[in-house]
């Protein structure tokens, strides 16, 4: 059994036993809702502190103080500037330290700072890019590709990967997508397996991959308030 089903099934059984007992007069009657999201926030947090993920932490206490500002007779500033808040401090923190996480494989860095809504082409083993608040189209010609990082930020990012050839077993991508869309094409006869995180994003495969290459391409990372589009050409 997944760590993930069981995290969720315990906290389902807990919101149901924590509502039975409010109606029953055990515990203060705060609504269901008000548990739901108070029990969502907290797992958000939490969450964002194990990844080290910004815009998770930042949120989840803009969430909470949203959620008890009025019971607690906090209430400092509106909802919305709770939420402007933390979308700053998420910005913030991320620009300071979001290169600082730490991947299962190395990687030397091949970065183009420079004209990143105009269309690049990179090549060699390891590949850094980032985009922020832009449009930006990547072409990947490499004939020995192994590992790749894409930090996305505002802005959307395509990256096609027909032109480069996997020599090894296996290799790496690394996505770290926020408030943006970061587009793949990948070839369909690449094996592909995904490990993507979502806080507020979306997760989408379009086409049919087929899987008839010897290597294959592992994508992990995070979307965090937006998307990632996965299309097998």
């Amino acid at each position: 059994m997944k760590k993930k089903n069981i995290f969720w099934g315990i906290f389902f059984i807990l919101a149901a036993a924590f509502i039975l007992a409010s109606k029953l007069g055990i515990v203060p009657d705060i609504g269901a809702i008000t548990v739901l999201a108070t029990a969502f926030s907290l797992w958000l947090l939490v969450d964002g502190f194990r990844r080290l993920h910004f815009y998770s932490i930042t949120f989840s206490l803009a969430f909470l103080y949203i959620i008890f500002d009025a019971p607690l007779n906090i209430e400092v500033v509106s909802p919305w500037t709770a939420l402007t808040v933390a979308l700053l401090l998420g910005i913030g923190l991320s620009f300071l330290f979001g290169g600082k996480k730490k991947n299962h494989f190395s990687m030397e860095m091949n970065c183009d700072w420079e004209n990143q809504n105009k269309s690049r082409q990179y090549s060699g083993k390891s590949i850094h890019f980032e985009n922020s608040f832009g449009a930006a189209i990547r072409y990947i010609n490499s004939d020995d590709f192994c590992n790749a990082r894409v930090d996305n930020s505002f802005g959307s990012t395509k990256i096609y990967f027909d032109n480069a050839i996997i020599q090894g077993d296996s290799a790496y991508l690394d996505i770290d997508n926020n408030f943006g869309e970061t587009v793949l094409y990948i070839p369909k006869e690449w094996k592909v397996q995904t490990n993507l995180g979502r806080t507020f994003g979306s997760v989408e495969e379009f086409g049919i991959p087929l899987g008839t290459s010897y290597a294959t391409l592992y994508i992990q990372g995070e979307t965090c308030f937006g998307h990632i589009g996965i299309h097998y050409v």
